[in-house]
């Protein structure tokens, strides 16, 4: 790469650095006033920071998207403002080359997005909520009501409440013959893992296998094969916090159980549409160093790229959660937001610069 094209990728990724920090900043101050709400004797404030601390690299991974499309707009609006990109072009560089250091540049944002919302992210969240959930044992790693329900082939198993270090309370276990008659149910208060065996206390068995029904008491009992380890983590935490090869296993298993899994195809394929969308937004800066537009000022333009990001990040989250209401096919939910972007991208350098400057940008 030629010194100038190095001198434009760097003005680039600097303001795309400088605006992500900024809007992680930002984000995480917000979530830190949400934590400190929920202070008290269990949860000090210490793991309230060390929580938002450990959410900062999936905070990252939300905002790169914003920070890409508003940063680049930043470093083109800077250079083509102090004349930078005018005296380029006087040496010789063509426009249409601009544009795809600009786009050399944004695969550099493209590999960070992918590596952090894969193997920092996940990790990251996870143990931030280990660290909520140690500190305050009152809290529930799964806060819902209606607790979870597992399907193994034959059984089911509700699950009211999933503490920290695999610890469950109130199971119910039913176990149906192939002909979906019930044979046993079995309830526990308290269950917990250990030794490679799952321990249940306080045990009541009925057995419906003949006619009279059978009742039996426990205090404790070991089960071999309750809920598959893996699984059982992959379980208690939500979507994006999932890595791709947790996604694609519990996937698998809802759909081997005739269970709805849209949602987690759709966190399943935003793995790879989220990082491609950095790149999208390399194009939509385009207008913004036209000569046409050049006469607005940086102010300005920084307000519209703030404007701008901030409506497509709503416009992504609309389209992506309305395809499962839909029923849109989730690879196609997922990915239809950046067709849009990219079909309005190349619209707008068609319109601006002609047909001509399209190919020879493709041909480059």
């Amino acid at each position: 790469m030629k010194i100038l094209d190095k001198y434009i990728a760097k003005q680039i990724l600097f303001s795309i650095f400088a605006v992500l920090g900024v809007l992680v900043v930002v984000v995480g101050l917000l979530d830190l006033v949400d934590e400190l709400k929920k202070v008290n004797d269990g949860y000090p404030v210490s793991l309230a920071f060390f929580y938002v601390i450990l959410n900062t690299p999936q905070n990252i991974y939300e905002v790169l998207p914003i920070a890409t499309l508003m940063g680049s707009l930043i470093g083109l609006s800077k250079l083509s403002s102090t004349s930078e990109l005018n005296a380029a072009k006087s040496s010789g560089l063509s426009f249409a080359k601009i544009i795809v250091i600009a786009l050399k540049s944004g695969l550099v944002i493209v590999m960070l997005t992918f590596l952090i919302g894969e193997f920092v992210a996940p990790k990251g969240q996870q143990l931030a909520n280990n660290i909520r959930n140690l500190g305050e044992s009152t809290r529930l790693s799964m806060k819902n009501t209606d607790g979870i329900w597992i399907k193994s082939k034959n059984s089911f198993i509700h699950i009211a409440k999933v503490y920290p270090d695999k610890i469950v309370q109130e199971i119910s276990l039913y176990r149906f013959n192939e002909k979906q008659q019930l044979l046993e149910s079995i309830y526990a208060e308290e269950g917990y893992y250990k030794d490679g065996k799952w321990f249940m206390t306080n045990i009541t068995l009925s057995s419906f296998e003949n006619k009279d029904i059978e009742i039996k008491s426990h205090k404790v009992a070991t089960f071999d094969e309750f809920v598959d380890l893996d699984l059982f983590d992959i379980m208690i935490i939500k979507p994006n916090q999932m890595t791709l090869m947790q996604l694609k296993k519990y996937i698998q298993y809802l759909k081997n159980n005739s269970m709805e899994s849209k949602g987690y195809e759709l966190a399943y394929w935003s793995k790879f549409s989220v990082p491609i969308s950095c790149l999208v937004m390399f194009l939509l800066t385009t207008p913004f160093v036209h000569s046409n537009i050049r006469s607005a000022s940086f102010g300005q333009r920084i307000f519209i790229g703030i404007l701008t990001g901030v409506s497509l990040f709503l416009f992504n989250q609309t389209i992506s959660k309305l395809s499962i209401i839909i029923d849109i096919p989730p690879v196609i939910g997922s990915f239809l937001p950046i067709v849009i972007l990219l079909i309005i991208s190349l619209l707008i350098i068609q319109r601006l610069y002609g047909t001509k400057f399209l190919l020879k940008l493709f041909s480059k």
